[in-house]
Parts: structure tokens; C-alpha cells; sequence
């Protein structure tokens, strides 16, 4: 019986570790503009704006694979202290290169602007703290059991 209750005491450990925290939502429609430049965080990814025409813009992906068509970034003026410019939509991603449609902007886009996107969360099996809830389960659960 006491083996039995150590057994269950590990695996609600294991099932433990195999929570996360649900991320944010990036741009709520409720909120000002303002207020959703000011959510994106520092460390955002920044690229490049190449204004293609009134209405779209290019950026160059190489490094950052992880961009997908739907991703939904805002454009900032670096020179003005990174003061919003626009909100855009990717709209395709091929060969290293991304085109993104201007959803709402404040200011026309221009080449030295800058693009911030946040990268997605790495799925809940890929997160460290899921992988070390199953280790010190496993270890508690073999530890008890033998005990």
C-alpha cells in the first residue's frame, strides 16, 4: 500500500512538469496602438522594412526561420525612439525573403523603419521545464518505490 501511494505521489509530480504557462495573446483588438507597440517585448526580433508599395513591405527572414505566414508584427521609426509607425500581417515567406500587408499605420513606411515580430513559443514537449518535472518525477517515483 505505501509503495502505491509513493507510485502516485511520482506520477502527480511527472504530470507536474508537464504544465506551462499559456502565452500571451499578441495584439488584442481592443487595445490602442500605443499600448500594443509598448507590449512587444526588447528583445523582439527586428528586421528591415523595404516598402514594396503603399500597402505591402519585404524583409529579409535568413536567420529568423521560424517566421510564418499570419504572424502579426507592428513597424517602428528607430530614429523617433522607436515610436510606432504601423501594424502589418506577414503574408508569405519563400527563400529568405517575407512580404507583409499594412494592416493600420500611422505614418507612411519608409526604408528606415523597423519590423518587430516575437518569435512562438516552442511547444510544451521542447520546454527545459517539462523535461526536468519528468526527471525529478521519475527519480522521486524509482527512489520511493525501492525505498
Amino acid at each position: 500500500m505505501r509503495s502505491l501511494s509513493m507510485l502516485t505521489c511520482g506520477l502527480m509530480l511527472v504530470a507536474a512538469g508537464c504544465t506551462r504557462r499559456s502565452p500571451a495573446a499578441l495584439t488584442p483588438a481592443t487595445k490602442a496602438d500605443t499600448e500594443l507597440a509598448a507590449r512587444f517585448p526588447r528583445d523582439a526580433a527586428r528586421f528591415e522594412v523595404q516598402p514594396v508599395n503603399d500597402s505591402t513591405i519585404a524583409f529579409a527572414t535568413a536567420e529568423a526561420r521560424w517566421v510564418q505566414t499570419g504572424m502579426i508584427g507592428v513597424a517602428v521609426d528607430p530614429a523617433r525612439g522607436d515610436a510606432l509607425v504601423g501594424r502589418l500581417r506577414v503574408l508569405e515567406v519563400r527563400d529568405g525573403r517575407a512580404e507583409a500587408l499594412v494592416t493600420g499605420q500611422i505614418t507612411r513606411l519608409a526604408s528606415g523603419h523597423v519590423l518587430l515580430l516575437v518569435a512562438p513559443h516552442p511547444p510544451w514537449w521542447r520546454q527545459r521545464s517539462f523535461w526536468l518535472g519528468v526527471l525529478t518525477g521519475t527519480l522521486l517515483t524509482v527512489g520511493l518505490t525501492l525505498y
